[in-house]
């Protein structure tokens, strides 16, 4: 009989601390980091440093997703949806950092080209020095 009663107290005691361990586990689940945070504050200053580097005029489909994810990300910060917040704030991140990217080798291109432009020009003029 004690063993019966011992028995079904723990049972209690072991029921009561798994649901307040899921209850709590569901509450604080979608709490947002610092850390999270952080990664939405660096997502917003790639943004601004892809812009910077002319993102939107060598990369507009890229810093319209990069402000897509950043809006995403705001909207999951409301809910609280720490997940879908981070998911989007690193994808926003990784999106500004492909504009500035391939607006940074556009840039290069173009100077590139205005270089070979030059070049072509310069012995154009020391052929015809020569003559």
């Amino acid at each position: 009989m004690l063993f019966m009663k011992r028995s079904i107290l723990l049972g209690a005691a072991l029921f009561s601390l798994l649901f307040v361990a899921a209850f709590t586990g569901v509450v604080w689940a979608d709490a947002i980091s610092p850390s999270q945070e952080q990664e939405f504050m660096d997502a917003r200053g790639a943004l601004e440093a892809a812009r910077k580097a002319e993102g939107e005029k060598f990369a507009p489909s890229y810093i319209k997703q990069a402000e897509d994810f950043l809006k995403t990300a705001g909207s999951a910060r409301s809910v609280p949806d720490a997940e879908g917040f981070s998911r989007a704030s690193r994808l926003a991140r990784a999106y500004a950092e492909l504009a500035k990217a391939s607006a940074e080798l556009n840039a290069d291109v173009e100077m590139l080209a205005t270089t070979h432009e030059a070049l072509l020009k310069a012995k154009a003029e020391i052929e015809r020095l020569k003559k």
